[in-house]
């Protein structure tokens, strides 16, 4: 049996450990994150290669390597260049000390979930708690927040009110549903106000319908009513839209698709301001030409005069031989993706879905679900994995070459 194996079956005696080292993590928060960082720049450099080239060398770094105490973060990199670079809440993970820890040191953003069926359980009844917790944390680590998503399918965000069956007449009229949406919106982006920078107003339009909006509107008015009611509520903060393009890259049929919607609705003046990829990868499925795909995304976002934002990624590592070194496959892929958003001057966001490989949406998901998914930059315990020295290099890299750059010209 390999040590990856061992170590999923003894997924308890971990959930043990954490309860038991946390007064020590109180006391030292970021003791794990800073052991040893060397071992990681002594790695032999990695640049962009694509899915179909051998992973690089295993080396004594591959499965994880912890920092020294005087070693950069994440967000310290990406804060001498104004970059965001973030991870989602994960409000069941919000009272473990080292989530909060890795999720306020290492990131000068997060995605706050904003769903309507927690924000508003009953018509006209708000409940801000989870903003309010999400605005005291951002306060507390100089971050700034993204909202997400106000609009976004029934089942995941609808309240029971609004859509009490999936499908046929969602029993309101059309000017009802219309109210509806503009008072949740306003209310909820204005109780927001400047703590968050950013909305993703509208999730998946071309994957899900949803409803009722889609049903009620169409799916170009129920966009632009959303962006528009987001707008009047704070005209200073940017709005999202966003689209999921598959888990071996990025589908250029759907991109086409999703950038001609965003071009037809920006001529009727609704107001877009950036486009969001998620990016779900697996490695075993990635094509060759994955990171050629997410040129054309960024390059389409720039010709639709939209800011582009990667907004949910994670890699799954594949499953077990896919690769000599899967740990070591991951942090390419990280790597690569982060550099090529960091290449475009357009590309001013990377946000992961999730911190920790403790509790990854992967492992839960009801179709084929992945058991021994590690997709994130943290193991179980909190230590970065070489996927985070994957993205640190990539910050790394781009923060010289604008160093050097300046240089050049004098600055």
């Amino acid at each position: 049996m390999n040590s990856r194996l061992r170590r999923h079956k003894s997924l308890p005696f971990f959930a043990a450990s954490l309860c038991a080292i946390s007064a020590l993590l109180i006391a030292r928060p970021t003791a794990l994150l800073r052991a040893s960082h060397r071992a990681a720049q002594d790695a032999p450099k990695i640049s962009p290669t694509s899915a179909s080239q051998a992973p690089a060398p295993v080396t004594a770094s591959s499965r994880a390597a912890a920092k020294p105490q005087s070693s950069p973060t994440l967000r310290s990199v990406a804060d001498t260049f104004g970059f965001h670079i973030g991870s989602i809440m994960q409000p069941k993970m919000f009272d473990n000390p080292l989530y909060r820890d890795a999720l306020g040191n290492e990131f000068n953003v997060f995605i706050s979930f904003v769903f309507m069926k927690q924000v508003e359980p009953v018509q006209g009844q708000y409940d801000f708690s989870g903003m309010d917790r999400d605005m005291q944390f951002a306060r507390d680590h100089q971050q700034k927040l993204f909202g997400a998503a106000p609009i976004y399918r029934a089942g995941v965000v609808a309240p029971d009110w609004l859509v009490p069956q999936r499908f046929g007449n969602f029993g309101r009229s059309a000017s009802e549903f219309d109210s509806i949406m503009k008072d949740y919106i306003e209310t909820t982006v204005r109780h927001g106000g400047d703590s968050y920078y950013a909305w993703e107003v509208v999730d998946e339009p071309l994957s899900n319908k949803n409803q009722p909006w889609e049903a009620v509107f169409g799916r170009d008015e129920y966009i632009a009513k959303a962006f528009r009611y987001a707008r009047a509520a704070n005209p200073n903060v940017v709005l999202e839209l966003n689209e999921t393009f598959g888990q071996a890259g990025i589908d250029r049929a759907k991109c086409d698709q999703f950038f001609d919607m965003i071009e037809r609705l920006k001529a009727r003046g609704v107001p877009i301001d950036a486009a969001g990829t998620e990016m779900h990868l697996e490695a075993q499925q990635l094509r060759p030409a994955y990171l050629d795909e997410l040129k054309y995304f960024l390059g389409r976002a720039r010709t639709a005069k939209v800011q582009a934002y990667i907004t949910e990624m994670d890699v799954y590592q594949g499953p077990p031989g896919a690769f000599p070194d899967a740990m070591e496959r991951q942090k390419q892929i990280y790597h690569d993706v982060a550099a090529t958003c960091l290449a475009d001057s357009n590309c001013n966001t990377l946000i992961f879905f999730g911190v920790s490989d403790i509790r990854t949406w992967l492992r839960a998901k009801v179709r084929d679900p992945r058991a021994d998914a590690e997709p994130l930059l943290f193991d179980e315990m909190f230590q970065p994995k070489p996927a985070y020295f994957g993205v640190l290099q990539a910050l790394e890299e781009h923060a010289a070459a604008l160093k050097s750059a300046g240089a050049r010209h004098g600055r």
